[in-house]
């Protein structure tokens, strides 16, 4: 829906800022490489149509396909705007130091999951983020881009724990 035309360093907790996240990245930082890079990657070519902001902001998503026709965000399926929410998370200009991600991959065609990859990989220089998936693809692909080795989560017997965690909590060195 569209919001508010404020200044948005971040998406808030609802997503309700989707927009204004995405017009502060485009028409006030003007710093949108990552975010048309990961749209285009994502949506095949698509691009993010984000107009100038009037005393709110909106969007819309421009497919190759139909360059002349504007889609907007009722008009696209459950996992095109999971994949938007993520990249306003991911690429908003003032990122929360920790990013907590359980299943992105949910409802995302697995052809979106490189984009997310690199959506995660921009993002990780500026915050902690950790990753809760059942999808070895997407693990596959975080490790490749951040070089950072998933860990599995173990349940047996009644308990849960990490892959290579002591009981302390503590990961051995050699496992880091």
């Amino acid at each position: 829906m569209p919001c508010l035309a404020i200044t948005a360093p971040l998406l808030d907790e609802t997503g309700f800022n989707m927009a204004a996240v995405f017009a502060t990245l485009r028409h006030t930082r003007q710093d949108t490489v990552d975010l048309d890079r990961a749209i285009a990657d994502a949506f095949a070519g698509a691009r993010l149509a984000v107009p100038e902001p009037g005393q709110y902001a909106d969007f819309s998503l421009v497919f190759p396909d139909f360059p002349h026709r504007l889609f907007s965000p009722r008009e696209l399926s459950d996992g095109q705007m999971r994949f938007l929410a993520l990249a306003a998370a991911l690429l908003s200009y003032r990122r929360p130091r920790f990013i907590a991600l359980n299943e992105p991959e949910t409802s995302l065609h697995p052809d979106m999951l490189p984009a997310l990859a690199a959506m995660v990989a921009s993002a990780a220089p500026e915050s902690q983020i950790w990753i809760v998936t059942h999808s070895e693809r997407l693990a596959a692909l975080v490790q490749e881009r951040c070089g950072v080795r998933p860990r599995r989560v173990i349940r047996r017997d009644g308990a849960t724990w990490i892959e290579g965690m002591r009981l302390t909590g503590m990961i051995d060195e050699e496992d880091e």
